[in-house]
C-alpha cells in the first residue's frame, strides 16, 4: 500500500433524500454513496479514475436521522502502488459511558483504470425484450414495490418484465443531488427498481443491492432526461439475484454499465411481496408451441426502444426506410423477433453482432433465420398483430398467426370458412369467437407454412376440428396439426405437416 488517508465527508441531508426509506427508516441510497465517494477521491487526487468502480459492496445501511441536516462522515482511502484505490464510507460514533468510538464501514468501492471491456449484449438484445411479458404500471411499482417517496419515483411509463429480463424508461430527477462526477444518480437507482420488481415477480423476494463487480461510466447521466435500462438475470442463489445492467440515452448510446449487481433479501424474510406480483412458477404461456417447433420467440411491441433500428443490416436497413412509420414499427419488430429467434437456434448466441444476422429472404418478402456460426438456415415464419410479434423456427415448413381475439371474425366467415367449419365453431365449447378465430388464425398459418394467397388457404383448408391447444385440419388431403397457445387476450396458433 502507498498510502492510507481519512478524508472528512459531509453529507448535505436535502429534503429529498428522505424521500428513500426502509422499514421506517430514512437510509442513504447506494447510488448517492457512490458519487459522495468518487467526488471525495476525485478532490483529493485528480487525475483519479472514478467512472470505473469494482468490487462495490453496501455491508451496512447509514441512517439518516429526521432532523439531520447533515452526516458527518469519512472516507477512509487506500492508495496502491497499481494505482488502484479502495475507498470506505464510514462512520464514526462514541460508545456510550466510555472514551472509545466505534466505526463502522457502510461501503467500499474500488476505482481503477478500465481494463479490456467484456463484450455487452448485442443491440438487438438490448433493445427489446424476448419473451411474454409482464406490465406494470410505474404508480403501481412506486406504491406497491418500491414504497419511495416521490423523489425516487424516477421510472417512466410502464416496466416489462419477462423471464429474461426487464425494460423500462428511467428519468434523471432534477432534485438538487449532485451531479458530478459520475452523472445523475437517478437512473442507475430507477434502473435497481426495475430489478428489484423482477425479483418480487419471479423469485418472490425483496431484494436490494448489496454490491456490484463492475459499473463503467461511459458518459455520464444528466438531469432532466430521460434513458432506456435494460436489465438481465444472471444467477440466483436463494435469496440472492445477481444482474447485469444497461443504460442508453434515447440515441441508443451506451452511458453506463454494471456487471455482477448482486441483490438480497436484507429484511430476513420479513417484506414479502404482494400476491399479485409472484408469477405462478414453471408456467411458459407458449408452452403448447414451444414443444412443437425447433424454437420460439416473442416480443411485446412496446418494449422496443427507439433506438432498436441500430439492429438491422444493410439490406433491412433499405427496406426499412422505404416504409411509412406505422409499417416501420411491425417490420423492425419481427427483424428482432427473428434475430432472437436465429441466436436461440445457436444455442444462446450473445457474440455475433445483430446486424450480421440478416432476417429477409432475396424476394424482401420472405423471413429468413440463419443460424450464427455457419450453420445454416431453418424453416421459420414470424407473425404480428398490434401487441406481440412471434417468430417460430422448424425442420420443415411451418407457419404461425397471433390474433387479437375480437368479434371481428364473426364478420366475413361466409369468405374464409366452408359450412362444416361454420358448424364446428357455433358448437364448439370454446364459443363462438374462440373457435373461430382459431380457424381464422389456423388458415393464416397454413398460407405461411405452404406459401400460397390468404385467399387460397381459405378454399383449400378444411379444419377438422378446433380444440383449446390442438386442431386438425387437412390442406387438399394432406393432414396438418395446428397448436395454440392464449395469453391475455391474444391467440398464438402455429401449424405443421401432422406426423
Amino acid at each position: 500500500m502507498k498510502e492510507r488517508i481519512r478524508l472528512p465527508l459531509l453529507i448535505p441531508i436535502h429534503p429529498y433524500l428522505k424521500d428513500h426509506h426502509f422499514e421506517g427508516k430514512i437510509i442513504l441510497p447506494a447510488v448517492e454513496i457512490l458519487q459522495r465517494l468518487a467526488g471525495s477521491v476525485q478532490s483529493y487526487l485528480p487525475d483519479a479514475h472514478i467512472r470505473c468502480m469494482r468490487f462495490a459492496s453496501f455491508d451496512r445501511f447509514l441512517n439518516i436521522g429526521e432532523n439531520s441536516p447533515v452526516i458527518e462522515a469519512f472516507n477512509e482511502l487506500e492508495v496502491y502502488e497499481s494505482g488502484r484505490l479502495s475507498s470506505k464510507l464510514i462512520s464514526v460514533s462514541p460508545i456510550r459511558g466510555t472514551t472509545a468510538v466505534r466505526t463502522k464501514v457502510h461501503a467500499v468501492v474500488n476505482f481503477t483504470a478500465a481494463g479490456e471491456r467484456i463484450a455487452g449484449l448485442p443491440i438487438d438484445m438490448l433493445s427489446a425484450l424476448d419473451g411474454i411479458c409482464y406490465r406494470i404500471p410505474s404508480r403501481k411499482l412506486y406504491s406497491d414495490l418500491v414504497p419511495f417517496g416521490p423523489s425516487y419515483q424516477n421510472v417512466r411509463g410502464d416496466i416489462f418484465l419477462s423471464e429474461s429480463g426487464g425494460v423500462a424508461q428511467v428519468y434523471g430527477a432534477e432534485h438538487p443531488a449532485p451531479k458530478d462526477p459520475l452523472g445523475s444518480p437517478f437512473p442507475l437507482d430507477g434502473a435497481l427498481h426495475v430489478a428489484c420488481a423482477w425479483g418480487q415477480r419471479f423469485h418472490h423476494i425483496v431484494a436490494f443491492p448489496v454490491g456490484f463487480e463492475e459499473r463503467l461510466i461511459f458518459n455520464p447521466t444528466v438531469p432532466g432526461e430521460t434513458y432506456f435500462c435494460r436489465i438481465l438475470p444472471v444467477s440466483v442463489t436463494g435469496e440472492s439475484l445477481k444482474f447485469d445492467i444497461w443504460i442508453h440515452d434515447s440515441a441508443g448510446c451506451l452511458r453506463e454499465e454494471i456487471r455482477g449487481l448482486t441483490m438480497r433479501d436484507i429484511s430476513g424474510g420479513r417484506v414479502r411481496p404482494p400476491n399479485w406480483i409472484r408469477s405462478e412458477g414453471g408456467d411458459d404461456p407458449l408452452a403448447v408451441i414451444g414443444k412443437h417447433c425447433r424454437a420460439v420467440s416473442v416480443i411485446d411491441i412496446d418494449t422496443i426502444a427507439d433506438f432498436a433500428v441500430k439492429a438491422l443490416s444493410e439490406g433491412e436497413m433499405e427496406r426499412f426506410k422505404r416504409m411509412g412509420a406505422k409499417r416501420q414499427k411491425s417490420y423492425l419488430a419481427a427483424r428482432l423477433t427473428l434475430k432472437y429467434l436465429s441466436r436461440k437456434l445457436a444455442g444462446g448466441d450473445r457474440v455475433t453482432p445483430a446486424s450480421y444476422i440478416h432476417t429477409m429472404m432475396a424476394d424482401l418478402i420472405h423471413p429468413r433465420c440463419p443460424i450464427p456460426g455457419g450453420k445454416g438456415t431453418a424453416f421459420c415464419s414470424v407473425s404480428h398483430d398490434s401487441r406481440y410479434v412471434i417468430a417460430v423456427a422448424g425442420n420443415e415448413e411451418i407457419g404461425v398467426d397471433v390474433e387479437m381475439v375480437s368479434d371481428r371474425v364473426l364478420k366475413a366467415r361466409h369468405c374464409y370458412m366452408k359450412e362444416e367449419e361454420m358448424t364446428l365453431t357455433e358448437t364448439s365449447p370454446l364459443g363462438l369467437v374462440q373457435a373461430s378465430t382459431r380457424v381464422w388464425s389456423i388458415k393464416e398459418g397454413v398460407a405461411k407454412a405452404t406459401d400460397r394467397p390468404l385467399a387460397e388457404s381459405w378454399k383449400r383448408v378444411k379444419v377438422n376440428d378446433i380444440g383449446q391447444n390442438r386442431s386438425r385440419l387437412a390442406v387438399e388431403g394432406t393432414r396438418y396439426v395446428a397448436f395454440h397457445d392464449t395469453v391475455d387476450d391474444h391467440i398464438f396458433t402455429m401449424v405443421k405437416r401432422e406426423s
